[in-house]
């Protein structure tokens, strides 16, 4: 793995972990974990988990 994907899945972990915990908007969480936009973050978390942000915490509730 390299030096920046490594970071990027650091990133997409504390995202997932702050879904799950937290009630905060998806936009926050975007930009506390170092995304410059929803859409990019919502597009990776994607490509990661198999599923938006949005549908990962209404499948938790």
């Amino acid at each position: 793995t390299s030096p920046k994907r490594y970071i990027v899945e650091r990133r997409l972990h504390r995202a997932k972990n702050l879904i799950a915990q937290t009630e905060l908007p998806i936009a926050q969480i975007a930009m506390a974990c170092g995304f410059n936009s929803t859409s990019h973050f919502s597009k990776v978390f994607r490509s990661q988990f198999g599923n938006s942000p949005l549908s990962r915490r209404t499948t938790l509730a």
